[in-house]
C-alpha cells in the first residue's frame, strides 16, 4: 500500500531540496528494525525495497532540484536581493522624482510580488504535503513496532513497580493494589483501545488531516513572514523617522527665520498703523469742525428763509384784506350804477316830455338841444353828462317856470 501511494504522489521541485535528509527516522526505527529482523525475514525484504525506493526518490529530487535552481536563476537574475535598509532607501529615492513612474513601478512590483507569493505558496504547500505523506507513511509502516515497544515498556514498568511493592511488603502479608496503579492500568488499556479505534476510524480521513496540517503550517509560515516584514518595516520606519527628524530640524530653522522676518514686517506695519491712526484723528477733528460750520450755515439759511416766509405771509394777508375791501367797493359802485341807471331812465322820460314842451319855441329848442348834443359828444363819462344834463334841465325848467309865470301874469 505504501509503495502504491508513493508512486501515485506527483513530485515537484521543492525549496527544501537543498536541506539534507534527517536520518532521525532511520535511527529511531533501528531498534524496531532489529526486533523485526529477529522476528522474521519479511521485514528485511521490506527494508531493502524501501532503501531502493529512497535512492530513486533522491535521484528524482536531485534532478528536480537542478531544474528548479535553473528556473530560479532565470527568474531572480534581474532582481537581486537587498537588505531592508537598502530597499527603504531605494523606495525613498523612487518616491521623489516622478509620480507617474512611481505609480507604474509600484504596480509592477505589486503584480510581481503577488505572482511570486502565489508560486512560492503553491510550491510550499506541495512540498509540505509530500513531506507529511512520507513521514506518515513511514510511521504507518513501523506503527506496529512502535506500539509493541511502548506496550513492552509500560508492562515492564508495571512489573517493576509490582516487584518493588512485593519486596517492601512481607511474605505473609496479602498483596494490595493502590487506586493509582489500578487506574493507571485501566487508563493504559483504555488508551490502547482508543488508539486502535482511532487508527481504524482515521484511515479514511488521512488526506483530510494532511490538508489540515498543511494549512496550519502555512498559517505559521505566513505569521513568521509577517513578523519579518513588520521588523523590516520598523527598520524602514526608523530610518524614515531619522530622515524626518533631520528634515524637521531644517524646516524648524527655516520657519524660525521666516518668523523673525515676519515679526519685523509686523512691527513695521504696526508703526505705519499708528501713523495712520494719528492722521485719521486729525482728519476726524477737521471733519467735525466742518460739520459744525455747515450746520451753522444751514441754520442761517433756514432762518432767512423763515423770515422771508413770514414777510410773504404778512403781505399775503394785507393783499387779501385789500382785495376784500376792493371787492366791497366794487359791489357798492355796482349798486350806485344801478341806482343811477334807474334815475337816468326817469330823467330820460322827463327829458322827452321837456323836449315835447320845447317844440313850441324853436329858438329855445335849437339853442339848448345843440348844447346838450355837443356836450354828449364831448363828454367822456356818463356821470358828467348826467350832471350837465341835469343842470341844464333845471336851468331850462326854471326858465320855463319864469316864462309861464310871465304869461300868466300878462294874461291876468
Amino acid at each position: 500500500m505504501a509503495s502504491a501511494v508513493l508512486s501515485s504522489v506527483p513530485t515537484t521541485a521543492s525549496r527544501f531540496a537543498l536541506l539534507q535528509v534527517d536520518s532521525g527516522s532511520g535511527s529511531d526505527s533501528e531498534p524496531g528494525k532489529g526486533k523485526g529482523r529477529n522476528t522474521g525475514k519479511s521485514q528485511t525484504n521490506k527494508s531493502t525495497t524501501n532503501e531502493k525506493k529512497r535512492e530513486k526518490r533522491r535521484k528524482k529530487k536531485e534532478q528536480q532540484q537542478s531544474e528548479a535552481n535553473e528556473l530560479r536563476n532565470l527568474a531572480f537574475k534581474k532582481i537581486p536581493q537587498k537588505s531592508s535598509h537598502a530597499i527603504c532607501n531605494a523606495q525613498h529615492e523612487l518616491s521623489l522624482p516622478n509620480p507617474v513612474q512611481k505609480d507604474s513601478r509600484e504596480e509592477n512590483w505589486q503584480e510581481w510580488r503577488q505572482r511570486d507569493e502565489q508560486l512560492t505558496s503553491e510550491m510550499f504547500e506541495a512540498d509540505l504535503e509530500k513531506a507529511l505523506l512520507l513521514s506518515k507513511l513511514e510511521y504507518e509502516e513501523h506503527k506496529t513496532e512502535y506500539e509493541n515497544a511502548e506496550n513492552a515498556s509500560t508492562q515492564s514498568k508495571v512489573v517493576n513497580k509490582k516487584d518493588k511493592r512485593k519486596n517492601h511488603q512481607g511474605k505473609d502479608k496479602p498483596l494490595t493494589v493502590s487506586l493509582k496503579d489500578f487506574q493507571s492500568e485501566d487508563h493504559i488499556s483504555k488508551k490502547t483501545e482508543e488508539l486502535s479505534s482511532q487508527t481504524l476510524s482515521h484511515d479514511g480521513g488521512f488526506f483530510n488531516r494532511l490538508e489540515d496540517d498543511v494549512h496550519k503550517i502555512l498559517i505559521r509560515e505566513k505569521r513568521r513572514e509577517q513578523l519579518t516584514e513588520y521588523n523590516g518595516t520598523d527598520n524602514c520606519a526608523a530610518h524614515e523617522h531619522n530622515q524626518e527628524v533631520v528634515l524637521k530640524d531644517g524646516r524648524i530653522e527655516r520657519l524660525k527665520l521666516e518668523l523673525e522676518r515676519k515679526d519685523a514686517e509686523i512691527q513695521k506695519l504696526k508703526n505705519v498703523i499708528t501713523q495712520w491712526e494719528a492722521k485719521y484723528k486729525e482728519v476726524k477733528a477737521r471733519n467735525a469742525q466742518l460739520l459744525k460750520m455747515l450746520q451753522e450755515g444751514e441754520m442761517k439759511d433756514k432762518a432767512e428763509i423763515l423770515l422771508q416766509v413770514d414777510e410773504s405771509q404778512s403781505i399775503k394777508n394785507e393783499l387779501t384784506i385789500q382785495v376784500t375791501s376792493l371787492h366791497a367797493a366794487l359791489e357798492q359802485e355796482r349798486s350806485k350804477v344801478k341806482v343811477l341807471q334807474a334815475e337816468l331812465a326817469k330823467y330820460q322820460v322827463c327829458f322827452y316830455n321837456f323836449e315835447s314842451v320845447l317844440l313850441t319855441n324853436n329858438t329855445f329848442q335849437n339853442r339848448y338841444y345843440v348844447r346838450i348834443k355837443n356836450y354828449f359828444l364831448q363828454s367822456k363819462s356818463i356821470h358828467q353828462t348826467y350832471n350837465f344834463v341835469f343842470g341844464h334841465i333845471i336851468y331850462t325848467l326854471e326858465n320855463v317856470r319864469v316864462i309861464l309865470n310871465i304869461g300868466t301874469y300878462s294874461n291876468n
